[in-house]
C-alpha cells in the first residue's frame, strides 16, 4: 500500500518489479534501440540502464560526473545484458557543451538515440522558505531545471524518429506540502519547474514519446543524507521505465506516472486517460 497515507491512481500498488513490466517479456523488447541515460553511475539511472541492456537494448550508454561509479556501472550493465554494448562518458549536465559532446560522442559511435532518459538531479538541503539560503536553491535549479534543459537541447537533434524521453520527476512536485514532506520547497520547486518543461517539450514535438515519471522512494545516494528511507525497490523503476517505452504505453504520452502503479490498470483505462487531463499537472476547476 501507499506510504505517508499517500492515495493510489490504480487499486493495485506495487513496490517491487513485477512480471507483467519485466524486461524479459517478449512484448517489451528493446532490440535495435539506442538507450542513453543520465546520472546512469548510481542509483535509479544505474537500475535503468540494467533493465534496458535486459530487454536486448543494442546499446546502453549512461553519462555521469564521477568516472569510478560510471565504470562500476558499466560492468553491472554488461553482466545483465552482454550482447548490449556499453558505453559511458562524463558529463555534466549544467555544462551545454559537455553534454552536448557526450551525446555527440555517443551518437557517433552508435546512431541516434532511440530512448533518452532524463534522470540527472539533486536533492537541495531540507528548509523552510523564509530562512531559506538563496545560493542552494540556485544550485537546485542550475541541477535539476537548466542541467535538464541542457540534456534535452542537446538530445533533440540527435534523436531517432519516433524517439522516446523520460523525464524522472518527483511525488514532490505536485504533493501538497504537509509532513513528511513540508521543508523540501526547494526540491519541490525545482522538480515542479522541470517536469512543466517537458510538457512544453511533449508539446512542442509531437514525434516524441515523452514521459515524466515519479520514480518511487528508493535507498539511492540522492536519499542517503536524509530521514527519507526507501520504501520501494529500485528495479522497479528501472522496470517500469522498460514497459513505458514499449508500445503498450504510448497511450501516455504527455503524462506524468507513477512507478508504482499497476501497468496492466493503467492499460484498462488507456482511452480514458488519454483524452483527458488525468495524470497532467493542471489547476482542476
Amino acid at each position: 500500500m501507499p506510504p505517508f497515507g499517500w492515495t493510489s491512481f490504480t487499486e493495485t500498488w506495487h513496490d517491487k518489479p513485477y512480471p507483467f513490466i519485466s524486461p524479459s517479456r517478449p512484448e517489451l523488447s528493446a532490440a535495435g534501440k539506442n538507450v542513453v541515460v543520465t546520472g546512469g553511475g548510481t542509483g535509479i539511472g544505474k537500475a535503468t540502464a540494467i533493465a534496458f541492456a535486459q530487454a536486448g537494448a543494442a546499446s546502453v550508454a549512461i553519462l555521469g560526473r564521477r568516472l569510478d561509479r560510471l565504470q562500476t556501472s558499466a560492468s553491472s550493465i554488461t553482466a545483465a545484458g552482454p550482447a548490449t554494448r556499453v558505453l559511458f562518458e562524463t558529463a555534466d549536465t549544467t555544462k551545454p557543451a559537455s553534454i552536448a559532446g557526450a551525446l555527440k560522442s555517443i551518437v557517433g559511435q552508435v546512431g541516434k538515440i532511440d530512448i533518452f532518459v532524463s534522470n540527472a538531479g539533486v536533492l537541495t538541503s531540507y528548509g523552510g522558505v523564509a530562512s531559506y539560503d538563496v545560493n542552494e536553491l540556485r544550485r537546485g535549479f542550475e541541477v535539476n531545471v537548466i542541467g535538464s534543459l541542457n540534456a534535452v537541447q542537446a538530445f533533440i537533434p540527435l534523436a531517432a524518429p519516433g524517439a522516446t524521453l523520460f523525464n524522472i520527476s518527483s511525488s514532490i512536485a505536485h504533493l501538497a506540502p504537509v509532513a513528511p514532506v513540508e521543508d523540501v520547497f526547494a526540491y519541490a520547486v525545482t522538480k515542479l519547474a522541470s517536469t512543466r518543461m517537458f510538457d512544453f517539450v511533449a508539446a512542442e514535438n509531437p514525434e516524441l514519446h515523452v514521459v515524466n515519471v515519479q520514480p518511487g522512494i528508493t535507498d539511492t545516494e540522492i536519499n542517503a543524507n536524509t530521514d527519507v528511507k526507501g520504501v520501494d525497490e529500485v528495479e522497479l523503476p528501472g522496470q517500469f521505465l522498460v514497459w513505458l517505452a514499449s508500445s503498450e504505453a504510448r497511450f501516455l504520452r504527455g503524462k506524468l506516472v507513477w512507478a508504482n502503479w499497476d501497468a496492466e490498470e493503467l492499460i484498462s483505462r488507456a482511452e480514458e486517460i488519454e483524452n483527458s487531463l488525468l495524470l497532467r499537472v493542471v489547476l482542476n476547476v
